[in-house]
This record gives structure tokens, C-alpha cells and sequence, in this order.
């Protein structure tokens, strides 16, 4: 029987609460832990030592959340006209400690909302502490942390060493004054010497420096705030698994990030790529200790590093989890019970200051100590886990283990977690028995994570549906010693999936009279081969919607893409749509359901009779994300930010929707055709959004409060490129250009640039052209000219794989390979430009019932490898009709293979048969010639469905062919 760890409360002999730390254990100085709720608009305030970063956090905090910024620096010279050290220097130490003090209660307590206080030296004094101890009850304040390196390159005075025992002697004091940590990670965490990291697709210009930073930070700040400024789940469908919390969506991954692998092998994990829902931090308590008896403030800020490290690595939510093992005193180093609770505890409650998603909590805790972490989690989720390793016959029908579960929720705890190693396959199909037979106690409905470890229990992970535990070759491989490959990759664990028939195969598509030349083929089906998912993406161009319809109708239909013309038309045959493509007008995205309600979204990757259609829009959600990530920190919007639209299509209707959604209130329309663009403003018109969606004034309950909305959104259209720009709107520092334009000779078909004059915003912003034909428009070239200016361009290229990502989550419920995908449609895009003289050219296959033809595959394929720009789609038609003239006549038609019946219809159209094809009497395959005199080209009928035949029979035994009988069966 597993030994009690000494947390549980009979086994602690002291009379001392439980936590409560003996005077030899006074090293831990963290803010006592309570409440962590706040009203939406209290102010935060920013503690730490010079050269954190604080000033440079707080205005970033400030420009994002619209709030008043007051730093103690700029504040100490305004109310007295000198710097700190003048001051004290004229003055003396001690009246410039009143002032200090005077101003710190003044910023605090004058200041109860909506600000950001960046606090000074006044903190740590005496008086200045009890004020924040008391202002912290009900604000967030927040410590920051630096490498001190960083901190000395940044000041350019000390040592290193000298700001070392600076953050020794004022830590203790600044985390007995804070409730939250944030650790400014530098951007050259983890890289080698000289390399300079870069997005795909993007510039990665001074100005934005510190977007990495930004994004930690407003994530921090979201986090504690309860909000999604950051807008990491702001354009997620409200319907469906997105609308669900991580732990409640079907089969998620955590992806398994040991202590000892993240702090020393930073170089690698740096470029990691992932498509795991959340990143599990797991920090062995005994690793710590093996350092420091006791949790002291050095432990401490090595645990917010590691936090912070995997945040910049990885992008995810995080599961922290700081393990305990299964014997008391080996996880302890033989300390007293006291002490080994005393710790955990301090480990626990700082965990809590750093704000992770979700933290891990022994359940075998004393009851109270797990009451008290839920009472002070704030946001942060409590899973609590058991490792049972009792050597009971009984398994998982160890009745106690149902009591674990019952005891969690009770706890107040938000997720459970059991595990056990397997000793046999058996277990594998008990603990399938334990979670949905008689194991799992019906009263009990926060979500299970139950899984065997160890080689034996793999066949449990993959089955299990939250937050599997998962790995990656790359950890594998960094692991000391070579890691057992105990844990699956997700590559692994969906694979497996497949192929024991619990997940079906699925086939996808892009839908449009003009599909044939799309390239998200060369982004999704690399991304079902990087997930282990046997989907194909397949190209339909078609003239009409009446082919669509015949494809709903196969039960592996997993959903298409849908492009002009058809975005508004397939509203006709669509049961749900989003709120998004509402606002829009528009689809792009359908999805089949296999019942006729919304929650059937969740059953993706299972096939099945399409009873009801749902569509989408994702346009908006590559438009979005580009601004978002290159749009630099003093560009942040604001309430005053302006935005610049350029045309007036679906794709314009999509931009602004997309501004609307980042919180942009001003917009303008420049379109050739001014009554079209304001035929867009009146389709805005009475929209009003929130924080997840847009809403119209008929759609708000009367009883919700009027603030719970943004105003209504100004959007105004501006004529001529001979105005002037409105001298009652600042100029925009987000423009997008959603003019469509084909390459001739080279160069673009129209001129997208702009007037200089409307490109006058002092700290420049943001330039986004929606076209990628050809790739360096008017308005690129006009942008980079000026990126001195801190303009940054954004090419097409960085938006399609954007809005394709979101695509891919909607068809699959899964997370894209985004990297990956930028990557295939770079170097896709990369070879067709490559290739100036090949001129792109439409390849069919002609037929009735052809949708599962592997054609497409195998030919698109092969023009991939050879770096060919040419596409392969399906035409689908009952039989040789005006559309399938229509293509052929084309001036980009390459060739067609023809399926029967076809075959026997097509010949009609073309100017010439060969022998071959007049003696079978079918053609099988159209082929494009040179042509003479007048005529530029003659289409040409072959049939080489006997080639295939007779090479079977050559690669046979047979000698003597000659002597040989031949039976032919079906003659129909």
C-alpha cells in the first residue's frame, strides 16, 4: 500500500495550521493569498527595480486597454520639476521620501480605475508597502522579473552580480506587495549567437520588437482580468467544440515539457512546433529542493522563469504541474512532515501568482489546503490529480478511486485526474470500463483524465479524450539518455485513432467556378499527413451549385471551402451560420452535421448521413490575426485609431469586419465606385459589437447593460484619391487593400498605391494587401519605401494561410500546423515564381460519380514535385454539357482524362481522334496541341486505358503471348 503523504491532516503532528511556516522557515515572502477576483475596470499596478521593463509594460498595458497611464518617473518630475536625484540632492533623503511616499498615495488612491500605475521606489518603503497591501485586496498588482543580464545591458550601469544581490535583497519585499509575477523573457531567449528570428511571410522590422512581449503581458493581463483582449479565442465560432472550455472539447493533447529539458535545451525548443491544445510544465518538487532547503526567493524566480519560458516557446495555455512523487520522504529529502507541507504549500501559492490556465494539486493534500487554492485560483483552473499505485489486485475497480473523483469535485477542484501503470494490455480495457461502465460515479461532472502509463498503458492515451499527455521526436531526441517512448506523439495518438475505427477518414474541398488554380490544397493535405489524419483537401471547380448538393449526399463529406461566386448563394441551402458570416454577408466555410441541431459540430472526423449544413466565415480571421501581429506596440488601437479600407467586395466587407472585431471604431471606404462602398456602410450600419461577436440592436436583451456594448462603429467612405484626409479623424494607421489584380507583363494590373498624404500617421502602422498577383503590388513597394517611417507591409501571401488555419479547425476540431502550413504555401507560391516561363493551365477529369477519384491526388502531386504551377480538379456532369465546352474552349485548359460516360460523348467537341481512340471508339484523354494556320491550337482525342492493360499482362509470367487465349468479361 502506497505510504499518506504527510499533506494529509492526521498525519501532521503539528498543532500549527497546515502551511503555516515555523520562524526557521520564514524564507518565503509572497502576498498572503485571498480572493483574486476584480472589477473589470480596477487599476493594475506594476512593481519591480529599475530596468525590468515596468514603464515600457505599463504603456503597452495602457495603449491596449484604454486606460490612463501614470509612471512614477514622469509623475515625480511633473509635481515637483526635477528628477529624482535632483531632488534629493537639493532637497535631502528625507524630504525626498515624503514626496516619494506623497506621490505613490496620490497615483494609488486617486487613481481606483482604469489606470496603469507604474510604481517607484516609494513601493518598498515602509508606509508604501501597508498602502499596497491594502490596495491590493482589491487591484492586481503585478512583480517584474528580468535576467539580470538584461537588466544591465538595458541601464548600461553596474554588473551583472551588483543586480543580481539587488533583486536578492528587494525580491522578498516586492513579492510581499504583489499578488501576480510577470518574467519580461528577452527575445533572444534561446537563440544562438547572431540568428535573428522571423515570421513567415512577414518583415519582422524594429518596430516590432516587443510584440512577443506584448503578447506574453496582455496575456497576463487578460488572465487576470477575465477578458480576451488578446483575441486568442476572440474569433472563435460560438458554436461548437471552440465555444467549450480546453477540458471539455474532444480528444485534446498536453504537450509533456519536463523542468530539466526546458532549462537546458532553450536553443531547440525555441523553434518548437506543435499542435497540442495545452503545454504541461512539470516541475518535480524534489528537483527543487535539491537546490535550496528551503522555497526561498532564488526557487521562486526560477519556477516564474520557467513558467514565462514556456509561454514564449510554445504560445499555448498551461497546465503547471509541480509533482509530487510517491514516497513522501524521497520526494522531500527526508524532512520533517512540517517542513515537507511547509513547502508544498509555498510552491502551490506561488504557482497561483503566475497565473497559469490550469494548476496541478496532489489529492492527497489535507481537504482544507484545496480548499483554500480554489477559493484563491482567480481564473486559473484546479486539476487534481492521483497517481494510484497501490499494488491492489482490484485496478481500476479499486472502489476508492470513485471516491478520488466524488472527493475532487467536492473540493471545488474543475478537473480530475487518475492515473496508474499498467501492469498488463487487460488494463487498457478496464479503465475504459471505469469511465463509462460503473467506475465513474454518476454525481460526479467535471471532466476525467484517466490513462495507464508506462509502454503498456499507450493504448489508454490514445483513447483517452482530455488532455492526453503527448511528446514529440524533437523531445525525444533533446531527452538525457533518449527519452522511452512511453508517451505518444499527437501524430501517433490521431493515427491510432483511425485505425481502430473511432475517427473516420474524410475527404474536403474548395468549391468555386474559378477552384482549379486554388493552393489550399497545398496547405490542408500536408497538414492532415503533419496531424495523422487520412483526409484529403480536393479541388471542385464547378459553374452552378448543383454539384455541392451531390456531395453533401456522401456520408464522408467532411466540409469545403466555398469561393466566388457562390459565398452568398449557399446561404439558400445552409440550416446555422455564425454570427461572423452574418455581420459579413458572406460563407466560405461550410461544415456537414450529422444531426439537426448546432451541437453536432462537436462530432467532427465521423462519417455519416448530412442532415444539416452549417456555414461560416473565415475570411475576416486572416485579415484579423496579420493586423494583430504586425500592427507594432505604439500602434496598439485605441479609441482614436483609424483604418483605411480599399474597395468595397466581400473581402473589404470581411477587412472591416475584421477592424471592428480588434476594437477599431473609425473606418473609412476608398472605392473606385462610391456607391458601392456606401452601399457597405449601410450594411454596417446599427452593428454593434462586444468582446466575441457582433450583435444588431434587435439582437440585445433589453435588460443587459448599455455599456456591455461598444458604441456603434463610424464608417465613412472617402471619394477620390484627390481628397484630402478628414481633419477630424487621425490619420489611419491600418490600411488593407482589398483590390483585386492580376499580373501583366510583370506588373500589376491596377494601381493600388496611395496618396502620400493619407500615409501621414507619425508612427506609421500597417499595410495589408489581400492580392498576391503579383506578389510586390503598388502599394508593397510604396509601403517599404517608407518603412523607415515604422510602416510595415504585409503581403498576401501571410493572409490566406490565416484564414485557411481557422478553416482546418472548423473541418477537423483540431489545431493546424500553422508554420507548416505557412511554410508549403511559401514554397509553393516560391516554385511557381520560380518558373516565369510556365504558364499556369487548368487540368480536369470529366465524369458522372467521380467525386472520389484519386486523380487529383496523384497528378496535383506530381506537378508539385517538378515545381509545375498547374492544378488537377474534378468536373462532375452527367454528361458532355455546355460548362464542359466552356472549359475546354479555355485559354488556360492544359488536358483532361475523361470517365465514362463521357468517353463516349466528348468527341464531338474536339478537332481530332487518334487511330487508337476511333478503334476502341471512346477517348479516354484530351490533349491540347500546337496548332496550324489561323488556328493557335487543336484539341486532341487519345484513349490510353489499353496502355495499363497491356502493361499488367508484360509484367506477367506469361512467354508466350502469341499462343495465348484471352477472356474479356462484361460487354456492356
Amino acid at each position: 500500500m502506497m505510504p499518506t503523504l504527510p499533506l494529509v491532516g492526521p498525519a501532521v503532528t503539528s498543532t500549527k495550521p497546515f502551511g503555516q511556516q515555523s520562524p526557521t522557515h520564514a524564507s518565503w515572502h509572497g502576498f498572503t493569498p485571498g480572493r483574486r477576483s476584480y472589477a473589470p475596470e480596477a487599476s493594475i499596478v506594476l512593481v519591480g527595480i529599475r530596468g525590468t521593463g515596468r514603464s515600457t509594460l505599463a504603456v503597452i498595458a495602457a495603449s491596449a486597454l484604454g486606460f490612463r497611464l501614470l509612471d512614477a518617473d514622469q509623475q515625480f518630475f511633473q509635481m515637483t520639476g526635477l528628477s529624482r536625484a535632483s531632488y534629493k540632492t537639493q532637497h535631502g533623503t528625507a524630504e525626498y521620501r515624503r514626496e516619494e511616499l506623497k506621490l505613490l498615495h496620490s497615483m494609488l488612491f486617486e487613481n481606483p480605475t482604469k489606470s496603469i500605475i507604474a510604481c517607484g521606489p516609494g513601493a518598498v518603503e515602509g508606509t508604501g508597502q501597508a498602502w499596497l497591501a491594502e490596495y491590493g485586496q482589491t487591484h492586481p498588482i503585478i512583480y517584474v522579473l528580468r535576467d539580470a543580464e538584461d537588466v544591465k545591458k538595458h541601464l548600461k550601469v553596474w554588473d551583472t552580480e551588483a543586480i543580481t544581490r539587488l533583486f536578492q535583497l528587494s525580491g522578498p519585499t516586492h513579492r510581499s506587495i504583489s499578488n501576480y509575477e510577470f518574467y519580461n523573457i528577452s527575445d533572444t531567449l534561446g537563440k544562438a549567437s547572431g540568428e535573428v528570428a522571423t515570421i513567415p511571410g512577414h518583415q519582422s522590422p524594429r518596430s516590432l520588437a516587443l510584440k512577443r512581449v506584448e503578447y506574453d503581458f496582455l496575456g497576463l493581463i487578460d488572465s487576470i482580468m477575465e477578458s480576451d483582449r488578446q483575441g486568442s479565442e476572440r474569433y472563435r465560432a460560438t458554436e461548437g467544440s471552440a465555444s467549450l472550455p480546453l477540458e471539455r472539447r474532444p480528444y485534446t493533447y498536453s504537450l509533456n515539457l519536463p523542468m530539466s529539458l526546458v532549462e537546458t535545451a532553450g536553443a531547440e525548443l525555441r523553434n518548437i512546433t506543435t499542435t497540442a491544445d495545452v503545454a504541461e510544465l512539470v516541475i518535480p518538487v524534489r528537483e527543487l529542493q535539491a537546490t535550496s532547503a528551503e522555497f526561498d526567493d532564488a526557487t521562486a524566480n526560477r519556477v516564474c522563469r520557467l513558467l514565462y519560458a514556456v509561454r514564449r516557446f510554445t504560445r499555448l495555455p498551461i497546465i503547471l504541474n509541480l509533482e509530487l512523487g510517491s514516497s513522501p520522504t524521497g520526494i522531500m529529502g527526508g524532512f520533517s512532515p512540517e517542513h515537507a507541507s511547509a513547502y508544498y504549500l509555498s510552491v502551490l501559492n506561488h504557482g497561483l501568482r503566475l497565473a497559469p490556465e490550469y494548476l496541478c494539486v496532489d489529492l492527497r493534500c489535507d481537504e482544507n489546503v484545496i480548499r483554500d487554492l480554489v477559493v484563491s485560483k482567480g481564473t486559473t483552473k484546479i486539476i487534481a490529480h492521483y497517481t494510484c499505485n497501490s499494488l491492489s489486485s482490484s485496478g481500476w475497480r479499486n472502489p476508492d478511486l470513485e471516491d478520488k473523483m466524488r472527493l475532487a469535485e467536492d473540493l471545488g477542484c474543475d478537473v480530475v485526474r487518475i492515473c496508474r501503470e499498467a501492469k498488463s494490455t487487460k488494463d487498457n480495457f478496464e479503465i475504459q470500463h471505469f469511465k463509462h461502465g460503473a467506475g465513474k460515479p454518476r454525481d460526479v461532472t467535471i471532466p476525467l483524465i484517466a490513462y495507464n502509463t508506462g509502454r503498456l498503458g499507450r493504448m489508454s492515451c490514445f483513447m483517452n479524450p482530455t488532455f492526453t499527455p503527448v511528446t514529440m521526436n524533437l523531445l525525444r531526441r533533446l531527452a538525457p539518455g533518449g527519452s522511452p517512448h512511453c508517451l505518444l506523439t499527437i501524430h501517433e495518438a490521431q493515427k491510432a485513432l483511425y485505425s481502430s475505427f473511432l475517427l473516420d477518414p474524410m475527404y474536403f474541398g474548395i468549391y468555386g467556378t474559378n477552384a482549379s488554380t486554388s493552393l489550399s490544397p497545398c496547405m490542408h493535405n500536408p497538414a492532415f499527413k503533419f496531424c495523422g489524419m487520412p483526409h484529403e483537401y480536393k479541388i471542385f471547380h464547378q459553374p452552378t451549385l448543383n454539384h455541392l448538393r451531390k456531395l453533401i449526399s456522401d456520408e464522408n463529406f467532411g466540409g469545403a471551402s466555398i469561393t466566388a461566386p457562390f459565398k452568398k448563394e449557399v446561404f439558400a441551402i445552409v440550416d446555422f451560420t455564425s454570427p461572423e458570416a452574418r455581420a459579413i454577408g458572406a460563407v466560405n466555410t461550410l461544415v456537414p452535421l450529422r444531426s439537426r441541431n448546432i451541437e453536432s459540430l462537436l462530432d467532427r472526423n465521423r462519417a455519416g448521413p448530412v442532415v444539416a449544413l452549417y456555414g461560416d466565415n473565415t475570411d475576416w480571421i486572416g485579415i484579423h490575426t496579420c493586423i494583430r501581429h504586425n500592427l507594432s506596440p505604439i500602434n496598439g488601437v485605441k479609441r482614436r485609431t483609424t483604418a483605411l479600407v480599399v474597395g468595397a467586395g466581400g473581402m473589404a466587407r470581411a477587412a472591416i469586419y475584421g477592424l471592428l472585431r480588434l476594437g477599431v471604431r473609425s473606418v473609412f471606404i476608398h472605392n473606385r465606385t462610391a456607391k458601392t462602398a456606401e452601399e457597405v456602410v449601410r450594411h454596417f450600419n446599427g452593428y454593434r459589437f462586444t468582446s466575441d461577436g457582433a450583435t444588431t440592436p434587435t439582437e440585445v436583451n433589453a435588460s443587459e447593460k448599455v455599456d456591455a456594448l461598444v458604441s456603434c462603429p463610424t464608417i465613412r467612405v472617402i471619394e477620390s484619391k484627390y481628397d484630402k484626409w478628414p481633419d477630424d479623424a487621425d490619420f489611419p494607421t491600418i490600411v488593407v487593400s482589398c483590390i483585386s489584380t492580376r499580373e501583366v507583363n510583370g506588373e500589376s494590373s491596377a494601381d493600388t498605391s496611395l496618396p502620400s498624404g493619407w500615409l501621414g500617421s507619425p508612427t506609421g502602422g500597417v499595410a495589408i494587401e489581400l492580392s498576391y498577383t503579383p506578389l510586390e503590388t503598388p502599394l508593397l513597394r510604396q509601403i517599404r519605401g517608407i518603412s523607415d517611417q515604422g510602416w510595415i507591409a504585409v503581403d498576401g501571401l501571410s493572409v490566406l494561410p490565416e484564414q485557411g488555419k481557422r478553416q482546418f479547425e472548423l473541418f477537423t476540431a483540431r489545431k493546424p500546423p500553422i508554420e507548416m502550413m505557412h511554410n508549403r504555401f511559401q514554397k509553393t507560391m516560391g516554385s511557381i515564381e520560380a518558373k516565369p516561363s510556365t504558364s499556369k493551365k487548368n487540368f480536369f477529369i470529366f465524369g458522372h460519380s467521380i467525386s472520389h477519384t484519386l486523380s487529383p491526388t496523384l497528378h496535383n502531386t506530381g506537378f508539385r514535385e517538378f515545381a509545375l504551377p498547374h492544378h488537377y480538379g474534378i468536373h462532375q456532369t452527367e454528361s458532355v454539357d455546355a460548362s464542359v465546352e466552356a472549359i475546354i474552349k479555355a485559354d488556360d485548359f492544359g488536358g483532361a482524362s475523361v470517365t465514362y460516360p463521357h468517353k463516349l460523348q466528348i468527341g464531338r467537341l474536339l478537332d481530332a481522334i487518334t487511330p487508337c481512340a476511333q478503334k476502341i471508339g471512346a477517348v479516354n484523354t484530351v490533349l491540347v496541341k500546337k496548332g496550324t494556320g489561323m488556328k493557335s491550337r487543336r484539341l486532341v482525342g487519345d484513349n490510353t486505358d489499353w496502355h495499363g492493360i497491356r502493361s499488367c499482362i508484360e509484367r506477367s509470367d506469361l512467354t508466350d503471348l502469341r499462343s495465348s487465349t484471352a477472356l474479356v468479361l462484361g460487354a456492356e
